[in-house]
């Protein structure tokens, strides 16, 4: 490593540093954080690296550990558990996709083999940008969700192929048949050597070091599976991501997967967060200005064109209009490993630069379309489900009789025991919850627990909300909560709101959102065991509760004058 390397890697992380925190604050992603950050100090930017090639080596190993991460992800029991939609549906929208796009490209002028990596590459959605977002909004439960989910596993499967496939379009560049089987052909022979050398000889190796109890010796042997098998595969005329790929698949059925992922996240974030900012230093921001017209016009068919044939394939697949509607805006975007793949094609000179700048502003630009993306396609499901009139027409039906009752959202492990404590004593209560299997198992044992977004106003009126003596937030996720705060002070503006908060500063983002009381989960933890030391102590009578209300209030910040408001439910 020379001088000159050095200095590109302290540039990248000093201006990381400085960029990346801002742009979090401002709700930015983290990819197009790192992307802005290479657009400023690369060649077309600032010129602070005038070099990219300096970082180049490690922004390669960013996409090796990525890679390698979801690999980790895949093991073969969920792929099972999920095939139909996984390989059914999944595989229907890459190859179609694939086509039409390449089609498309082939007719604007370039040839078979330009036109097939345009195609596999726009084909792909971003797997961390919908992750994301559907985490984010409490909705990878639902049946939405999941379909995206499932397409999405399908597109990091289908990564191995196109990996494959680069490499040889430099040495077959005429026969596109030829590049297409040979790409499979190694991608199926890298597959099987590495899954029977895993199960007779990586699995076995894994266990030795695991009994030793050395955790540095763990790392090192992770380190060494993934940039091993990954050198092997590049050795054969693939690209180590492939190798790192079949690595992480190899190693997601063992009991080691938790920890081998928790050993290599540091290196995966910062290495990736290196190749975004690589990707961004190809920016050329005069051939983006000279073009935007077209890039915007690009960027505008592509997800207009996915969409709709995201939507054609679920509806040919018995999915519901709405179901298909909103998975398609989700994954109408582009997707990081389309950087990849055309770093891959510019590296080869398997496409003009100019294409290479289109489909990148393409990608970007899709990337931050997809919140609003998103809220579209939930604005237009509500929308076609009113005009059927089913929108939530059995929460309805079923609560339509209740009045002074509880409404619950989240029905995890707090809120069944707020449900429970209900059913003890006889008070009425509604629960929504969007993890499907949840709600099955409790209507299957006679609950009140419907499927439902309690983020919604819909929804909410159809539990009864006008009618409701309370509401309880028992979702563990902040911004879910604080989503569903708005939507239930929107909806009465004068209802009682019981919050489960993630700490004191959550608790008091709550409270100035209208809720009435929110409860941080550690405070009120470390209470209820404080009074129970304090009863062991003898030391539990006199004054204690209100004690503990001026203690609870002046660590949220909240009025101590009625300390103990839960126990009037």
């Amino acid at each position: 490593m020379h001088g000159g390397e050095i200095t590109g890697i302290l540039i990248v992380l000093v201006v990381a540093i400085v960029v990346v925190p801002a742009l979090h604050r401002a709700r930015v992603s983290p990819v197009l954080a790192y992307l802005s950050v290479g657009v400023i100090i690369g060649p077309f930017g600032l010129r602070a690296i005038a070099e990219p090639e300096n970082v180049a080596w490690l922004a390669e190993l960013g996409v090796v550990f990525m890679l390698f991460a979801i690999g980790l992800e895949l093991p073969m029991e969920r792929l099972k558990t999920m095939r139909f939609y996984v390989f059914g549906l999944g595989g229907a929208q890459v190859v179609v996709t694939s086509l039409v796009i390449g089609l498309i490209a082939y007719a604007l002028g370039l040839n078979a083999p330009e036109a097939i990596l345009v195609g596999g590459a726009l084909a792909l959605s971003s797997t961390a940008t919908v992750l994301k977002l559907l985490t984010d909004r409490g909705e990878a439960a639902a049946r939405f969700g999941r379909i995206a989910v499932a397409i999405l596993l399908f597109q990091d499967l289908a990564v191995v192929p196109m990996l494959a496939l680069v490499p040889l379009m430099g040495d077959h560049g005429g026969s596109v048949w030829l590049i297409l089987g040979l790409a499979l052909l190694k991608a199926v022979v890298a597959l099987g050597i590495i899954t029977v050398a895993g199960r007779y000889l990586i699995r076995p190796l894994f266990r030795q070091i695991a009994g030793t109890g050395n955790a540095e010796l763990f790392t090192a042997t992770s380190l060494f599976i993934l940039l091993g098998l990954g050198w092997i595969t590049e050795i054969a005329g693939m690209s180590m991501g492939l190798g790192a790929f079949l690595a992480g698949m190899l190693l997601a059925g063992t009991p080691y997967r938790h920890q081998i992922e928790a050993d290599i996240h540091p290196f995966r974030g910062l290495l990736l967060g290196l190749f975004f900012v690589t990707v961004g230093m190809g920016f050329d921001l005069n051939a983006v200005a000279d073009n935007v017209d077209s890039m915007l016009g690009i960027a505008a068919a592509l997800i207009i064109l996915k969409a709709a044939l995201i939507v054609a394939i679920a509806r040919a697949f018995h999915l519901k209009t709405e179901t298909a509607l909103r998975a398609a805006l989700l994954l109408a975007q582009g997707s990081e490993f389309g950087f990849v793949l055309m770093g891959l094609a510019a590296a080869g000179d398997l496409l003009p630069r100019l294409v290479v700048q289109h489909v990148n502003a393409a990608i970007v630009l899709s990337m931050c379309a997809t919140p609003l993306l998103a809220a579209l396609g939930a604005r237009l499901s509500i929308v076609i489900r009113d005009r059927r009139g089913a929108t939530v027409s059995s929460i309805a039906a079923e609560s339509e009789e209740l009045a002074q009752h509880i409404v619950v959202a989240g029905y995890g492990r707090v809120g069944r025991a707020i449900c429970g404590l209900l059913d003890e004593i006889g008070i009425n209560y509604v629960a929504l919850d969007l993890d499907v299997q949840r709600v099955m198992n409790a209507r299957a044992r006679g609950y009140p627990v419907y499927f439902g977004d309690a983020g919604r106003l819909d929804v909410l009126r159809a539990a009864g909300i006008q009618r409701a003596a309370l509401a309880v937030l028992a979702v563990d996720n902040p911004a879910v909560a604080e989503r569903m705060a708005e939507a239930l002070r929107a909806a009465t503006p004068t209802l009682d709101i019981i919050a489960r908060a993630w700490d004191a500063p959550h608790a008091k983002r709550l409270t100035e959102m209208g809720v009435t009381e929110a409860l941080p989960e550690d405070l009120e933890i470390g209470l209820a065991m404080g009074r129970r030391m304090l009863d062991r102590l003898g030391k539990g009578e006199g004054d204690l509760a209100a004690r503990i209300a001026t203690f609870r209030a002046a660590q949220v910040g909240d009025s101590p004058e009625e300390p103990d408001r839960f126990s009037k439910v």
